[in-house]
């Protein structure tokens, strides 16, 4: 696989692996054991960019994407890098089914975003950490 440079010196696949929809978004969420063999399948194909978000996850786990990629990924992450975001959260008070999005870029909640997603995927950095915004 042919990799890129991000910024001035991380080298990533040219192409990466975004995993929202095993867990979030595009109908029932995909297997966990299927999701992880998923993931790695990419990972033998020469895929080292792999993207997630504190958001992609569950009603009863909101953060489930995180986890199953840091899973996914535990045995070869010094071969890999992570992009994950943060920044908005979901309207938990709403009844609506999709819940609407409040951006929160409060300095608390940034830092209790990164200890968070840094926890989830099990790993002591992040290679590209990315503020979301909100758009209507």
């Amino acid at each position: 696989m042919k990799t890129r440079t991000l910024g001035t010196d991380l080298s990533v696949s040219a192409v990466g692996l975004g995993c929202m929809g095993f867990s979030h978004a595009y109908g029932a969420p995909t297997g966990r054991s299927e999701a992880v063999r998923a993931i790695r399948a990419a990972l033998d194909l020469g895929y080292t960019l792999f993207d997630t978000a504190e958001t992609y996850g569950t009603a009863a786990d909101p953060h489930e994407n995180e986890t199953l990629v840091g899973e996914a990924l535990k045995a070869v992450r010094n071969r890999v890098q992570t992009a994950t975001k943060f920044g908005i959260r979901f309207d938990e008070t709403s009844t609506a089914v999709n819940k609407p999005l409040i951006p929160d870029a409060r300095p608390e909640s940034i830092r209790a975003s990164v200890e968070g997603s840094l926890r989830r995927l099990g790993t002591d950095h992040i290679e590209a950490w990315i503020q979301e915004t909100v758009t209507e």
